[in-house]
C-alpha cells in the first residue's frame, strides 16, 4: 500500500494525502523547450517510467544543472523501486535550487520512508516554509514528528484546516496516542470511540482498547476485546486480553475468573511454561487489589515458579509480602529469586529493602553498601543505605554518604530529599532547608519535599516561608492532614488565632487520604497481540 501511495504522491500535491489524485498541469507547463525533456515528462505523465527515466537522463546530460529534470528523474526512479538513487536525485536538485519545494517534500517523503527521521523532518519543514499551502508537506511533516515523539508539533501539523486525515485505523491510533500523550484526553476519546466502531485487526483492538482505558471509557475497552475474544474462538491470547482489560478497569472479580479461564485454555502440558505467568501474576494483582493476601500469594508464587527467569514475578511476589508484613517469608523468596537471577539489581535492592523492614539493620547495610560500593548508578543504593543509618542513630554518616552520593551520579531529587530528612535529624536545620530547596528545584511537584521544607522553617522560627511551603503542600496533596495540622501550628505562632483554629479543625475533619491503587505497586503484565497484522481477527 505504501508503495503505491508513493507513486500517486511523487506527481501531485495531493488535497488528500490518503488517495491518489489527477496530476497537475503547472509541472509541466515548466518544461525547457527540449524534445528529450518533453518526452521524459510525458512518458512520466504516461505511466511509462523506463521510458521516462531513458528520456529525462538525455535530458540531464543536456542540461545538467536544472534542478527540476533532477526531481523528475528522481520521481521515475521510486516508480521504479529504486529509491536510493530517487533520494539522491531529490537530493541533488535541492542543492541545485534551494527553493524547489516540490524536490524538499519528496526528498521528505523518501527519508520518512527510510525511516531516517530526522532527515526527514528538515527536509518536510524546508518544504512547508517554502509552500505554507503544501497539504501533504504539512502531513507528512506531522506523520514524521509522531515517529520522533514530538507530540505537540505533530499535532499542530496534522490539525490544520487543509490537511484532512486519511481513513487509516494505524494513523489514527498513533494520533490518538499523542492527543493522550498531550493531555487532549478529550479528543483522544473522540478518536477511539470512533475507532472502536471502526473494523480493526486483533493487534489494532488492543491497541485501542489500552488506549481506552488510559482515557478512561473503560466499558468501551471492556466491549471491544469481549467482541474480539467472541470472534477469535480457542486463541489464548485474547483470553488473556480480555482478563487484563477486566483488571484494568477495575473489575477484579471477572478478571480473575477470566484469568483462571486463559490458563485452562493451554494445554495440560504446558500449564506450568512460563507463558502461563502472566495469567497468574494478573491474578494474584486482583487478588491483592481484593484484599484476599493468602491467594494473591499463592497465585504470585505460581507465577514465580512457572518464570523463575523472569524478574517482576518475584518483585510481585515480595512486593505483595511486604504489603502483608510477612517479610521472613519475603526474604526467603527474593533470596529464591537470586538463585536464579544472581545479579539482577532489583532484587538485590528488593533484599535490602525487606531485611530493613524487618528490622534487619545490619544485613540490610550490608545489602546496600554491597551495592553502593559496585558503582551503584541509580541513587536507590545509596538511599537504602542511609535509611538505614538513620534507623540506627546515624543521620549525620547519612547525610555525608548522600553528599558523596550526589558527586558520583550528579544532582538528583531522592539524594537532596533524604539527604534533607537526614539533616534534619541531625539537628542541622539550616543544611536541611538547603537540601529541600534543591529537592525542590529538581521535583517542584513532590508534596513531601515541600512538606518538609516547611518543617525545617517552622524550626527556624521563619514562619512566612514556612506557612508558604505548607499551603504549597495542601495546592498538590489537598487531603495531606499533617500539612493541615502544621499550619495551624504556624498562624498560631504568628499569632493569628482564627486561622490556627481553622486550619486545626480542618486536620480533624479530614479522613486519610485513600490507599493508591494497586496496580502501581506491581508489574502488571503485557497485553498479549497476534504475531501480525492480519484482519483474520477484526472486529467490526
Amino acid at each position: 500500500m505504501l508503495r503505491l501511495f508513493v507513486l500517486s504522491f511523487l506527481l501531485a500535491v495531493p488535497a488528500d494525502p490518503g488517495c491518489a489524485l489527477s496530476q497537475p498541469e503547472h509541472a509541466y507547463r515548466l518544461a525547457l523547450p527540449d524534445d528529450a525533456f518533453q518526452r521524459g515528462l510525458a512518458a512520466l505523465k504516461s505511466g511509462k517510467y523506463a521510458d521516462a527515466l531513458d528520456a529525462l537522463t538525455i535530458a540531464e546530460g543536456q542540461h545538467p544543472d536544472d534542478p527540476r529534470i533532477r526531481n523528475f528523474r528522481g520521481i521515475a526512479l521510486a516508480h521504479l523501486g529504486q529509491d536510493g538513487k530517487a533520494t539522491e536525485e531529490y537530493r541533488e536538485a535541492v542543492r541545485l535550487d534551494p527553493r524547489l519545494e516540490d524536490a524538499y517534500r519528496n526528498l521528505g517523503f523518501m527519508e520518512w520512508n527510510d525511516r531516517h527521521l530526522e532527515a526527514a523532518r528538515e527536509a518536510l519543514e524546508r518544504a512547508v516554509q517554502l509552500a505554507p499551502a503544501d497539504a501533504f508537506a504539512h502531513y507528512y511533516l506531522g506523520r514524521v514528528n509522531l515517529d520522533l515523539q514530538r507530540y505537540a508539533q505533530a499535532i499542530q501539523e496534522l490539525n490544520k484546516p487543509e490537511v484532512p486525515s486519511p481513513p487509516d485505523a494505524s494513523f489514527s491510533i498513533q494520533l490518538a496516542a499523542a492527543y493522550i500523550a498531550v493531555a487532549r484526553e478529550g479528543d483522544a476519546a473522540k478518536l477511539l470511540d470512533h475507532l472502536a466502531r471502526q473494523p480493526l485487526s486483533g493487534r489494532q483492538t488492543i491497541q485501542v482498547a489500552s488506549l481506552l482505558i488510559a482515557v478512561r471509557h473503560k466499558d468501551v475497552a471492556v466491549a471491544l476485546v469481549q467482541q474480539l475474544n467472541r470472534s477469535s474462538a480457542n486463541r489464548e491470547w485474547t483470553k488473556f486480553d480480555l482478563a487484563l482489560v477486566y483488571l484494568l478497569a477495575g473489575y477484579d472479580e471477572k478478571a480473575i475468573l477470566q484469568a483462571q479461564a486463559s490458563v485452562e485454555s493451554v494445554p495440560q502440558p504446558a500449564k506450568t511454561a512460563p507463558e502461563t505467568a502472566p495469567a497468574w501474576s494478573l491474578i494474584g494483582i486482583a487478588y491483592a487489589r481484593l484484599k484476599q493476601g493468602d491467594q494473591s500469594v499463592n497465585a504470585f508464587r505460581q507465577a514465580a515458579a512457572n518464570a523463575p527467569s523472569e524478574e517482576e514475578q518475584w518483585l510481585n511476589l515480595t512486593r505483595e509480602l511486604m504489603d502483608l508484613n510477612r517479610f521472613s517469608e519475603a526474604i526467603t523468596a527474593v533470596q529464591s529469586g537470586l538463585v536464579a537471577i544472581p545479579k539482577s539489581y532489583a532484587l538485590n535492592l528488593r533484599l535490602g529493602a525487606a531485611h530493613l523492614s524487618a528490622g534487619h539493620y545490619t544485613e540490610a547495610e550490608s545489602v546496600f553498601r554491597d551495592l553502593v560500593t559496585a558503582g551503584d548508578p541509580l541513587p536507590t543504593g545509596y538511599v537504602g543505605m542511609a535509611q538505614v543509618l538513620m534507623r540506627t542513630g546515624r543521620a549525620e554518616e547519612a547525610a555525608d554518604e548522600l553528599a558523596e552520593a550526589e558527586k558520583k551520579i550528579g544532582p538528583n531529587f531522592l539524594i537532596s530529599y533524604f539527604r534533607g530528612l537526614a539533616l534534619a535529624r541531625a539537628g542541622k536545620p539550616s543544611e536541611a532547608r538547603s537540601a529541600f530547596q534543591e529537592a525542590i528545584r529538581l521535583n517542584a511537584n513532590s508534596a513531601e519535599a515541600h512538606l518538609n521544607l516547611g518543617k525545617t522553617q517552622l524550626a527556624l522560627n521563619q514562619l512566612a516561608e514556612a506557612i508558604a511551603a505548607f499551603e504549597q503542600t495542601l495546592h498538590l496533596s489537598p487531603g495531606n492532614v499533617q500539612a493541615k495540622r502544621l499550619l495551624s501550628q504556624a498562624y498560631r505562632r504568628k499569632g493569628d488565632g482564627d486561622t490556627a483554629v481553622k486550619f486545626a479543625e480542618a486536620s480533624r475533619a479530614a479522613s486519610v487520604d485513600p490507599e493508591s491503587d494497586l496496580l502501581g505497586d506491581f508489574f502488571v503484565p503485557l497485553w498479549q497481540q497476534p504475531s501480525d497484522n492480519s484482519r483474520s481477527a477484526s472486529v467490526p
